[in-house]
């Protein structure tokens, strides 16, 4: 497991853990489905939706893909806030035998 790391959003080092474009998963095609604090980034759709089914929601997850400079933007940032998320999953997996979420983890509660 991957221990967190706090980058300030925007900055080269945050940035540069994240493709170019970064999918998530959404219900409505807009909005992002996460578990607060957790949400959680994909390098590709395919990755996304392999997710998607190994989570066995009740919801028609879907995803969809952004810039990865939009997710940063401080208006990226205000909205994962405002979803109180904190720590940010990029490609995670699923434990098939406990069920948990594993994965690399960006942290950025303690950024202003």
């Amino acid at each position: 497991m991957v221990a967190p790391q706090a980058f300030p959003p925007g900055s080269p080092d945050f940035v540069s853990f994240l493709p170019d474009r970064v999918w998530y998963l959404t219900v409505d095609g807009q909005d992002m489905w996460c578990r607060r604090p957790y949400a959680f980034f994909f390098s590709s759709p395919e990755a996304a939706s392999r997710f998607a089914l190994a989570m066995d929601s009740t919801f028609p997850l879907v995803p969809i893909g952004v810039a990865s400079k939009e997710l940063v933007s401080t208006d990226g940032v205000a909205a994962l806030r405002s979803l109180l998320v904190t720590r940010v999953f990029l490609d995670p997996e699923i434990d098939p035998t406990t069920g948990d979420v594993f994965g690399q983890i960006l942290r950025f509660e303690d950024v202003q």
